[in-house]
């Protein structure tokens, strides 16, 4: 059997892409397969902690947008594909109307939902100041780099970026307990 011509490997390569744009509208609803609930189920240690992650999160209701926020900046899109190709998930054909981003690096919010943090500059500038505050109030002037470094991001997906290794920084000199306040409501304002 001889290797397809270019014209058809070139036509075979643009329907993968079309068929990515469709997958990855983020717009989209996903739900678990059998394979996917039998996975989840059997743990079979054939996923990762991302890609298991985003298998139990997935229920018919959330958005690829949605679901983005709950792995870290640049692990969605292989996770996410690994679940497709793997058969554990399938679209519902849903698309969620969605309103397009107020700027770059912001997400699209549903056409219903109240403009917050992560859509809303205004909003994410006082996010931004409200997170530079609480490390310098906590840790003083060993906190300024870090701070100067959370006043430079420019949306909610750096910001994130940025909130991660603050919060490694925080836990190994505050309290356990107050690590996981920080998470928690600087984690939900950015989401």
């Amino acid at each position: 059997m001889g290797l397809a011509p270019a014209a058809d490997e070139d036509r075979i390569i643009a329907m993968l892409d079309d068929y990515k744009k469709i997958s990855m509208n983020p717009g989209m609803t996903y739900v678990k397969t059998d394979k996917g609930r039998a996975e989840l189920a059997g743990r079979s240690r054939a996923l990762d902690v991302v890609q298991r992650r985003l298998l139990v999160i997935i229920d018919g209701n959330k958005t690829v947008n949605d679901l983005a926020v709950f792995v870290r900046v640049g692990e969605f899109d292989e996770a996410f594909d690994h679940l497709l190709r793997e058969g554990l998930i399938e679209s519902t054909d849903c698309i969620a109307p969605l309103q397009a981003p107020v700027a770059p690096g912001f997400a699209a919010t549903a056409a219903a939902a109240e403009p917050g943090p992560a859509s809303s500059p205004k909003e994410f500038t006082k996010v931004r100041q409200q997170a530079s505050d609480f490390v310098l109030e906590r840790l003083g002037s060993a906190g300024e780099p870090l701070c100067d470094a959370i006043d430079r991001s420019q949306n909610p997906a750096e910001l994130r970026k940025m909130l991660r290794g603050v919060e490694i920084f925080v836990g190994q000199r505050l309290s356990a307990e107050t690590t996981q306040a920080f998470v928690r409501h600087f984690g939900s304002l950015v989401l």
